[in-house]
Parts: structure tokens; sequence; C-alpha cells
């Protein structure tokens, strides 16, 4: 087997695992929610998709990185962009995650003034439509309009340059969202009644569920690619394992604990590739829901899971290879091993 090919197999790894922190357990995914009570029990609404107790579905700003499509990690990114264009980006992602923070720190502070004002609405301590209570309500709808914006100029910033196939499409998608985002507030600054605080609500919740959609389709759809391109790779590089194997075991080898090793490989390869398509399938469906994209996004890590199990399976071959002249190669496939497991714990954060 030429080593040039391992070689560039081997970095390959390192890049395709980098990839989990794509698809962080949260997700981009939020629960639905429910409208409760009328305009006196605007406590009820959620913009957000708040439960009763203010548990709310937008991220914090830790896993909003973690759900961009996107977050491939830095390295890999520099490798596709010229030195220009990366520094741009970094500047540009540097000012989003500031803003990020800025908008979460505003947004949290405007939900606990309207979790006050709530309790005393419930309470039938104050009139909802009292300007205290139109006042907190305006402030916490427009804190959590200005979060969305942030968080979805942040996904459209990734998936820029992310280099998938079909990113177009999703990132137009993404500014029209924010363009209505934006005109709700302008509706928000105008409202007089939680009546009509209400319908802004709705309004809003609709156009935050579809861009989530968008983004959990772009960024599924994002890795499915790397995966796919992984594992032709792999596929090509079971051929011609196995041509070195069998060339050992002409020479006399005892190759057997080799053979089921590298059977054992191809089939976690192939339930990554099933697991791979089904996820495949519900993002091609149009009418998909989040329930369905939080499924596919599952079948995407199981496949994940199936390719680093096949790469633990790996590094014991070569590891074994490495006494058959393989020892450079094994070196750079331990240097390999070594930034993946770091990128591996990167991605459960």
């Amino acid at each position: 087997m030429k080593k040039s090919v391992i070689v560039r197999y081997l970095a390959y790894i390192t890049f395709i695992l980098i990839i989990l922190c794509i698809l962080p357990g949260g997700s981009l995914a939020a629960k639905g929610s429910s409208e409760h009570g009328n305009g006196a029990q605007y406590a009820g609404e959620s913009i957000t998709g708040s439960d009763n107790n203010g548990k709310d579905s937008v991220k914090d700003s830790s896993s909003t990185e973690n759900s961009d499509p996107e977050n491939v990690n830095d390295q890999g990114r520099a490798q596709k962009h010229d030195h220009g264009n990366y520094s741009a980006y970094m500047l540009e992602r540097k000012q989003i995650r500031e803003d990020l923070q800025l908008q979460k720190s505003e947004y949290r502070e405007a939900k606990e003034d309207f979790l006050k004002v709530r309790k005393q609405i419930q309470a039938g301590k104050l009139n909802s439509n009292s300007e205290e209570g139109v006042d907190a309500t305006k402030l916490y709808l427009n804190s959590s309009i200005s979060y969305m914006i942030v968080h979805l100029k942040n996904v459209n910033t990734n998936m820029q340059y992310s280099n998938g196939n079909g990113t177009e499409e999703k990132i137009v998608a993404i500014k029209e969202s924010i363009k209505l985002l934006e005109a709700e507030q302008a509706e928000v600054v105008n409202a007089s009644s939680q009546q009509e605080l209400i319908d802004s609500v709705r309004s809003v919740r609709e156009i935050w569920t579809n861009a989530q959609k968008t983004s959990l389709i772009g960024a599924g759809q994002i890795v499915s690619q790397r995966i796919g391109e992984f594992l032709d790779k792999s596929e090509n590089l079971s051929e011609e394992l196995d041509i070195e194997i069998q060339s050992l075991n002409e020479k006399g080898v005892d190759t057997a604990a080799l053979q089921t090793r590298l059977a054992s490989y191809n089939l976690y390869i192939k339930a990554a590739r099933e697991k791979k398509a089904a996820a495949d399938s519900i993002y091609e469906d149009e009418n998909a829901t989040q329930e369905n994209l939080k499924v596919a996004n599952n079948y995407l890590r199981e496949s994940l899971n199936n390719v680093n199990k096949a790469n633990q399976i790996l590094r014991v071959i070569f590891d074994e290879l490495k006494e058959y002249d393989f020892k450079e190669i094994y070196e750079i496939h331990s240097k390999n091993s070594t930034k993946t497991k770091l990128n591996n714990t990167k991605s459960t954060n």
C-alpha cells in the first residue's frame, strides 16, 4: 500500500471527526409550545416556547455556537480560505459572539422583569394592559427578538463559510427571517395593548420556528455531506488494506486477527452509511417537522459514532501494521489520533 495514501487518509480522519461539534446534544431544535390563555393571561404566551416556569428554548450562546452548521473548527476553515477571507471571518465571528453575550444578558434581565410583572397579573394585583404591564412585555419581547436576530446572524455567517453544497438557499431564507423579525420589532414598539403584543408573539414564533427548521436542515446536510466524503474514502482504504493484508498472508504472516478487525471496520462503515441515508431521507422531506429533524440529527450522531468505532479499529490495525515497515505511518496516525481525542472532547461540551 502506498504510504502517501494512508497519510492523506489519516489526516482526513482528524478533519471528519472535528465535525462532531456541529451536532451537539441540544441542537438548535426548540420544543414546541402551546398558546395559553387570552390577552389578560399573556403570562402564558412565550415568544420562544417558554414553559410556565420560564424555561426558554432559545439556547445560551454556548450551545448556540455548537448548533451552527459550520462549527467545523477554525483549522479546517483555514485550509479552505485564503488568509484575508479567513481573518475577516474571524473578526466577524468575534463580533457576533460579543453581540450574543450582550443580547443574552439583556434578554435575561428583561425576562426577569417580565416574570415579576406576570406574577402580579396572575395574582390580580396588576392590570395586564396597564402601562407597567405593557412596557415590561414590550421590553421582554423586543429583547427576545434581538437575541433571535443575533443568533440567526451567527448561523448565517457560519453557513457562508461552511463550504457545504446547497447552502445558498438556506442563507437567503435566514436573511429573510431576520428581515421579518426586524419588521416585527417595529410592530412591538408601536403596540399599545397586550392583545397586540400577543399577535406579535404568534407571528414571531412562526418566523422563529421556520428559521430553526432551516438551520437544522442546513446543519444536518452539511454534516451529512462531510460524512459521505469520509465514507467514500473509507471504502477505498478498506480495499487497499485488504490488498496489504493478503500480501502479508502470502508471505507467511498470520493475518487472521487483521482480517477480523478489517471485517469489523467494514461493518461499522456500512452502519454509518445506513444511518446517514436514514438522516438524508428526512432532510429531503419538505414536510419534516422539528421532531423529525431531531431524529435525523440523532441518526447523524449514530453515524458519527460508528465512524469513531471504525477508527478505533483502524488504530489497532495500523498499530499491528507498524511491525511491517509502517513505523512512519503509525507515528503520523498517533499525532492525528491525539488531535481527534481533543476534538471529540470539545464536541461534548
